[in-house]
């Protein structure tokens, strides 16, 4: 497959992995329909105004040598391209080198 360098966001306040819609479109991620719908809330407790989560994707995810499948929720990330959240740091568990903002997998 084709390599698509990206950085991501790790946000232990997000409970699942997000990619930016419109990124995901740029770089040719398929996108499936959702069954159900899913509300996006800020941290504020505020409905998202890009709307609800109607999207996801598959891709391979490669980092530090590991690579694995990841589907994602599309959503509107603005800058970011992609939000690996809680579940994804639970099962990784990254060493965070907070002074230059890298995580290491072990």
């Amino acid at each position: 497959g084709i390599v698509r360098p990206t950085s991501a966001l790790l946000d232990s306040g997000a409970n699942r992995i997000f990619i930016d819609q419109v990124w995901a479109e740029e770089i040719g991620h398929p996108l499936v329909r959702l069954n159900v719908s899913i509300l996006v809330y800020n941290i504020d407790i505020t409905l998202n105004v890009g709307g609800c989560i109607m999207h996801k994707c598959s891709f391979v995810d490669e980092y530090q040598g590991h690579r694995e499948q990841v589907t994602a929720e599309a959503t509107q990330l603005g800058k970011i391209n992609l939000i690996l959240g809680w579940t994804w740091l639970f099962k990784h568990n990254p060493e965070i080198n907070w002074q230059t903002g890298v995580a290491t997998l072990s």
